[in-house]
């Protein structure tokens, strides 16, 4: 099971290592590691969270205010949970802010506010965001900073823009590590599970995807606007005349792999591995019996531990107890209770209700000197005393040989659907290359089409253009006898 886990972290664990990694703590729970493959597996939706950018002094502070709040459109909700709707009331608040940001000494590259967009796809219930945003904000930021967020619903997927103030309560700046964002993602995931909407964050590399997304304003170059029309990115224009002069260099030029390219193949053929394996082992694993998630033992005990002098004194208290000569005085002898071990000798002797449910199966459940029962205290027995929501019951062993075969073929399935291990510069020229063997195909197929005359109609042709010859002939004759 170590193992599993094992390859199961090298597929799922982020590359980026932070100096004190926190992120094992939202696997904490029992099963985690197997629970995340799980949703992996079967495709759960990747949430995404992404730092915009930073707001460098009031104008910008305020522009951003007014793009995320849509000009008073949209409201906003700060750390206190309270709304600001208008363009009145979004402009009172900037200048709350914007009273603090003169307060400090100021260098060029004052960092005022921090935006991060939070998003979640196609289909994901636009209120269960604006509620897992709230919660993540307020963990996140809450304890030090103060913040905005705006739901956004005008896109197919709903999103929430979140503004921070960088500085804090106690006068430090925000500072951003390399590994916080997938700390984020994961926390957003995590708030969001919490309410029911299925949502997982994993790295790309761990679902085997190389390429990043693209930008949003090239997307938005692409898709155009009111004011613009559809066009291609100068960025894209670039990229592609680059991949076609590598491709005229000649076919080995073309095909030979960069260094990052090379490294990025064999990362990918290392997690794709990993995966596989842990597929490998769930599928030959012999389950074993627990209880609660954890193992069932029967453990011998550790005789040469027990102290013989305690051991005696336990059972001395057994025997004046069963014996009850602690009101007659009389002695008891050491070894009328053999059998009894590791009793304890001083709670025995003081609360008899109590020794007496530990040495008899037919006492009182309440632990006490009241007479009536307490159902609350009772301990769980077998039978159909027992209520559903007491009962505990132990994993069959063949349903979890079942439930590890069914992720084993979700793992394979789930690898085997992976995309090919390119770059974007290796899928540009495989592009080209299919669109140049495609016009060269057409050109063929144009030219087989075009037939050459045949010999009658080249004969035909010929005795029509032969009078108009002659014809030509005759009038120049004419036309020099008249300059005559």
């Amino acid at each position: 099971m170590a193992w599993i886990d094992t390859e199961l972290g090298k597929a799922l664990t982020a590359p980026v290592k932070r100096r004190a990694n926190t992120t094992g703590q939202l696997h904490a729970s029992p099963g985690g590691m197997r629970d995340q493959a799980k949703r992996v597996a079967s495709g759960t939706p990747e949430v995404m969270v992404k730092v915009t950018g930073f707001a460098k002094g009031a104008g910008h502070v305020k522009a951003h205010l007014d793009y995320v709040s849509r000009h008073g459109k949209v409201d906003l909700e700060n750390d206190r949970g309270e709304r600001f709707h208008g363009r009145d009331e979004v402009t009172a608040l900037f200048k709350d802010w914007q009273s603090d940001f003169g307060e400090c000494r100021r260098h060029k590259q004052q960092r005022d506010t921090m935006q991060v967009v939070l998003s979640m796809p196609e289909g994901t219930d636009p209120q269960a965001v604006q509620q897992a945003v709230r919660a993540f904000a307020r963990s996140t930021f809450g304890r030090n900073h103060e913040y905005v967020f705006a739901l956004h619903t005008d896109e197919p997927h709903p999103h929430a823009h979140v503004t921070v103030k960088c500085r804090g309560f106690d006068g430090r700046m925000l500072q951003v590590a390399k590994g916080d964002p997938h700390l984020w993602r994961q926390t957003f995931a995590e708030r969001l599970r919490a309410i029911g909407i299925a949502a997982e964050a994993t790295p790309r590399r761990a679902r085997g995807v190389v390429q990043k997304a693209q930008p949003s304003v090239i997307r938005h170059i692409e898709r155009g606007d009111n004011t613009h029309p559809p066009r291609v990115p100068r960025v894209i224009a670039a990229r592609v005349k680059s991949a076609a002069q590598e491709m005229t260099q000649g076919d080995a030029a073309s095909s030979t792999m960069k260094p990052w390219e090379a490294a990025t193949y064999v990362r990918q053929c290392k997690v794709r591995d990993a995966w596989l394996r842990a597929a490998d082992a769930l599928q030959g694993e012999r389950p074993r019996l627990t209880f609660e998630q954890k193992d069932i033992r029967n453990e011998r005990p550790d005789y040469d531990r027990i102290s013989i002098e305690r051991a005696r004194a336990g059972q001395r208290a057994a025997a004046l107890y069963q014996s009850d000569v602690e009101r007659t005085g009389s002695a008891a002898p050491a070894g009328a209770f053999a059998g009894v071990r590791d009793v304890p000798g001083s709670p025995v002797v003081r609360v008899r209700r109590s020794a007496a449910m530990l040495l008899h199966s037919h006492a009182s459940d309440r632990v006490g000197w009241a007479a009536g029962a307490d159902s609350e205290m009772r301990r769980a027995r077998a039978g159909a005393a027992r209520t559903a929501g007491e009962r505990q019951s132990i994993t069959p062993v063949h349903s979890a040989t079942a439930e590890n075969h069914l992720l084993a073929s979700q793992i394979r399935a789930f690898v085997a659907a992976m995309p090919a291990i390119e770059t974007r510069a290796q899928q540009l020229k495989r592009q080209l290359r299919q669109q140049f063997a495609t016009t060269i195909d057409q050109a063929h197929d144009r030219r087989a089409s075009v037939t050459p005359p045949s010999e009658p109609t080249q004969k035909i042709e010929a005795d029509r253009a032969a009078p108009k010859e002659i014809n030509n002939e005759i009038n120049k004759d004419i036309h020099k006898d008249l300059d005559r």
